[in-house]
Parts: C-alpha cells; structure tokens; sequence
C-alpha cells in the first residue's frame, strides 16, 4: 500500500518515530494526506499517535498466517492511541505474542518507544520484555486487562478540562493589572489569576503566578467596554487569530480557544475545587479556591467534600491512574475518560469510615499546606522529600489514608487491587444498564 511508504517519507520530515496526532498530521503533511488518512480510517474518531493508522493497516493487511512488527510510540498501549490501534488488532482475532512496552529510541530523538509483534495464529509462547508470560493484553501487559473497564455514567461531568487562550497575548503583567485597575476599577471584572499545572506542581498551596485577560462569552461590543484590556488583545492577540484555520478562532479573536463553559459553571456554584495536574509524577490533587480560573493543564474535580478527595488521593486510585493512563516522560498523564469516569467509588462504606477518611484528608491537607508555606516549596519538592520517607508525617498520614480506603472497599491489604476495581466497575456499569442506583463522586 503506498500510504506504507508515505509513513518512511512522514518520520523523515519530523526526524523522530512517527507519532503525529490530529492537528500536527495536518501541518506537518497537508490537508490532502490528512484527509485520506481520516477518509480510510473514518472509525478513529479521536486524534491519536500517527503511528496508530499504521497499525491497524498492518494488521488488515497481513495474512492468516502471517507475522507482524512494528515499533511505535510509548503511548500506543495507553488511552486513545490504544483503543485505536492495539485494542483494534486484538478485537480483529490478533495475538499480540512479543512486546516490550518501553524502550530508549536507538536515533537521535530522544523519546521512548514500544516493540509489538503479533499475528493470527494463536502463538505456543508469550514474551514481554523478553520474559516469558502466559498473556499480553493491550495494554502491552501480563496482568489483568483494564481495558474493559465501563465509563459510569455516575462519573460524568465531574472530571474537568480548563480554559484553553489558545493565544500568549492574553496574559498580562502583575504590574499592568495593577496600572489597569488604578485607572478603571471595572477593569477587574476581566483580568482572572489563572492557575495551570505549573502552579499547581511548583507553587506553594499550588498558588497561581499569572494574570490573564478573560472576556468569557461576552460579545465584542460589550468586550470593547473594558479598553485597555480590549485593545491590548487586540494587538497581541488578532494578529495572530487572523491566520487561523478555525473560523471560531479567527472571527471571535478577542475569545479563548476553548472557554470550559462546564467548568466555569463548576467554579460558580462550588467554594472549593479539587485540581490536578494533567501530566504529574504524583497523582495528587489540591483544594483550590472557586475565584481562580483554570487553563487546560489541569484538571478539576467538582467536590467539596474531603471524602472523596481522601479517596482520589488513596493508593487505590493511583494504582487505577497507573493503569489507565497514558506517559509523558517521567508524569503520567491524568485523563478524565479512562481514570476518573470509569473509577468506580465505595458503595456502602460504614458512615464511621466515611468520617474517617474525610478527617484524615484534611489533616493531610492541613499538613501539606503547613509544610508548603513554611518551606516556601511546592507539592511536588514536598513528595520528593518525604513521600517514601517512612519516618515522615506525609508517608504516615498516606499509610492511614491507605488502609482506611481499602475498608470503605471492604478490600484486603493482599488483594489484585485491579481485578477488584474491574470486577467493581463492571458490577456498576451493569447496574447503571438496568437504571439502578450508583454511588459516585
């Protein structure tokens, strides 16, 4: 097939193994290769990893008794990239038979790739990472395969994407803030603190370091009201928005590029916020206040309860997060889709557990937040000092934490904690099925 050829010419241009997505497909090889990419492959409804097409056109291609092996992204076992290539060849009677799920690439690029070979033929012998198994999933793992895992619906709508400016000229200087509300104090109204995950990872308490101009959904003739906030937009802003593919973009420039209309109906009703990073080493959530706005960095929780952030901070939920995510490097990346909506909650813990875990979730945060100011560091410096420090506040009060969570579950401490979150989560995807009542977030 010569789109086969076309992938050799595609990793020559970026230098690096094929691994393109959506937009940069398009700017990096021209809307006529994108669009019979996105013709042929018209099932694949969410940008993933370049590498994925060809994957799947692998496997359609190949024999019953033929062999294939290609190397891919890191991420090709992980969220969408996955469903799109690797759960696509084992749902089309493939058998991943040999993969080692990471590995240094062996050019100049310096990312990490995965090896896959599969084939029709169910094989005699499994291997993963060069050890004998007794099956790969497609996750480009032995264990438990959580790729079954159901979306809840009980889960929806909680988990949330920030603003996204989609322009630098948006944010603005302490000082200019300052100077802008000195003269007009109306001004005030649409210059918002932004908090991203660079705040979020670095900054004491995860406090934010930026001003950012935000006009929300207003109309340009009610934008305009606010002058120097209009006008400097316009001079860094729709320079730039006049050369955009994106009609929304290009015709509502004084706007951002995605304005969280959910989220900011969160932040309005809610006191406090539980936020995360979207790529974090962690996996740790922080209580942020409802007058901060968010960018797409981040991640927030609608709750105000310490409950639920006692379990989202829990080993259980870091174990679900592993599995379920996708990697960036050293972070993992925190997806809404596959860690939070399919996270099945405790349904009938004891109201004595309940309280419990809240308590301790606060006395976590109200450690973690005496420590943060005191040492001027962030959550990040935090847990890299102390988090596996056995001696340590922070690993004593997560040890608590643990073991309350795993009673709300009802789990041992020697459980697959996996196969029991499966085994969960299916339990209430069918229940939901049958209009059955859930207990979520």
């Amino acid at each position: 097939d010569a789109l086969f050829t076309d992938w050799v010419k595609a990793d020559a241009i970026i230098g690096n193994p094929p691994f393109l997505g959506g937009n940069r497909i398009r700017n990096e090889l021209g809307d006529d290769y994108t669009n019979k990419i996105f013709n042929k492959f018209t099932d694949v409804v969410d940008q993933v990893d370049f590498c994925c097409y060809w994957f799947r056109l692998a496997h359609d291609l190949t024999q019953e008794t033929g062999r294939v092996g290609l190397v891919g992204t890191e991420r090709i076992s992980q969220g969408r990239s996955r469903t799109a290539s690797l759960n696509y060849i084992v749902q089309n009677n493939g058998y991943i038979h040999e993969a080692i799920p990471t590995q240094d690439w062996s050019g100049e690029a310096q990312v990490k790739v995965s090896i896959v070979n599969w084939s029709y033929e169910d094989p005699k012998e499994y291997y993963l990472n060069n050890k004998k198994v007794t099956e790969i999933n497609s996750s480009l793992k032995s264990t438990i395969d959580i790729t079954q895992a159901i979306r809840l619906k009980v889960n929806t709508n909680i988990c949330l994407d920030g603003v996204k400016p989609a322009g630098k000229g948006f944010f603005v200087s302490d000082n200019l803030v300052k100077e802008w509300i000195k003269i007009d104090p109306n001004n005030r109204k649409v210059l918002r603190l932004l908090c991203d995950a660079s705040d979020l990872a670095k900054a004491p308490c995860g406090e934010p370091s930026r001003w950012i101009i935000d006009f929300n959904n207003m109309t340009i003739e009610e934008a305009v009201s606010y002058y120097l906030p209009f006008n400097h937009v316009k001079l860094n802003v729709k320079p730039i928005r006049d050369k955009n593919r994106r009609d929304s973009r290009r015709l509502n420039w004084w706007k951002y590029g995605e304005n969280a209309p959910k989220m900011r109906e969160a932040i309005s009703k809610s006191n406090t916020l539980f936020a995360i990073p979207r790529h974090s080493k962690y996996f740790i959530f922080l209580p942020i206040n409802n007058n901060l706005l968010v960018n797409d960095s981040t991640k927030i929780i609608v709750s105000e309860d310490f409950y639920i952030l006692g379990i989202l901070t829990s080993n259980i939920h870091r174990t679900w997060i592993e599995s379920q995510s996708s990697t960036l490097g050293p972070s993992t990346r925190y997806t809404p889709r596959t860690c939070f909506e399919t996270f099945p909650f405790p349904q009938t813990p004891k109201s004595e557990i309940v309280e419990k875990i809240r308590a301790t979730a606060i006395e976590l945060h109200e450690y973690r937040s005496t420590q943060m100011d005191k040492k001027q560091w962030g959550i990040t410096k935090l847990y890299n000092a102390f988090f596996n420090e056995p001696s340590s506040q922070l690993y004593k009060l997560h040890q608590k934490l643990d073991e309350l969570v795993l009673k709300a579950y009802n789990f041992k401490p020697n459980d697959d904690i996996l196969e029991k979150l499966l085994e969960l989560n299916l339990e209430l995807a069918e229940k939901e099925k049958n209009g059955e009542t859930v207990v979520g977030c």
